[in-house]
């Protein structure tokens, strides 16, 4: 069903996506509407929140810089604005369109907040509706992206993805249904900007920028084995919905 889409009276102007075209409610499914499932999701909500601990939540808060570049911590630290300008301006086009698609399918199910919303401050108090959840929804796009870019580190990009994703969890800001959701619809537009003849040329660019500077700096891509793991909660993401 693309008609909510298609009633928008504005939708800003994107580089690759071709907003109306989305098909937003064959891809997701509709989150929890009755009462079971509705308790379900809950009930994962109030779990994770009762067993988190200091050092989650301090690593979920500071991970909401929400930055492609975040996964230089799987990587390496080339992977960085400065050194891949061409990288860098590609990601920030794909992030436009991708906050656009997902205002767009936000618009479409209209799923209040959790109630530890209200618990925010400042910026993140600011209204807005939970499904699918925007954060998770960039970090399996950027993983599906990533992977493509690094085959190599396909393992360690993914589990930082469902990390990003478990972290909009532990911080209250979504049920697992809104994560669950932010999957699918970040692994649907990785493949609607892939299959974009004005992306596939630009993405052509990017990989030789790679390319190039990981036989100009070998060692850029190798993540120091210093990096904290412990506690990593990343696997707690469920496969599928609890409430599907």
């Amino acid at each position: 069903m693309v008609i909510a889409l298609q009633r928008a009276s504005s939708i800003p102007k994107t580089y690759f996506l071709n907003i109306p075209a989305l098909n937003v409610l064959e891809v997701l499914p509709e989150p929890p509407h009755d009462d079971s499932s509705k308790n379900k999701d809950l009930f994962f909500l109030k779990g994770a929140l009762a067993t988190r601990t200091h050092k989650q939540v301090a690593r979920a808060e500071e991970a909401t810089t929400d930055s492609v570049f975040d996964f230089a911590q799987v990587i390496g630290p080339g992977f960085n604005e400065k050194d891949l300008p061409v990288t860098a301006e590609l990601f920030k086009k794909v992030h436009r369109d991708t906050k656009i698609a997902i205002t767009a399918a936000k618009e479409i199910f209209h799923r209040k907040r959790p109630f530890s919303w209200r618990d925010a401050t400042g910026a993140l108090a600011k209204k807005g509706y939970a499904y699918p959840s925007g954060h998770t929804t960039r970090a399996f796009l950027w993983s599906e992206l990533l992977v493509n870019l690094f085959p190599e580190k396909e393992k360690e990009i993914k589990e930082e993805a469902r990390q990003k994703a478990w972290n909009r969890v532990i911080l209250g800001r979504h049920y697992p249904d809104d994560v669950y959701g932010g999957e699918i619809f970040g692994r649907y537009l990785s493949q609607e900007f892939l299959k974009n003849p004005q992306f596939q040329e630009e993405w052509k660019k990017v990989h030789q920028e790679v390319d190039d500077f990981k036989k100009k700096s070998p060692t850029a891509f190798i993540v120091p084995v210093s990096r904290d793991t412990s506690e990593s909660d990343a696997n707690s993401l469920p496969e599928a919905a609890p409430s599907l």
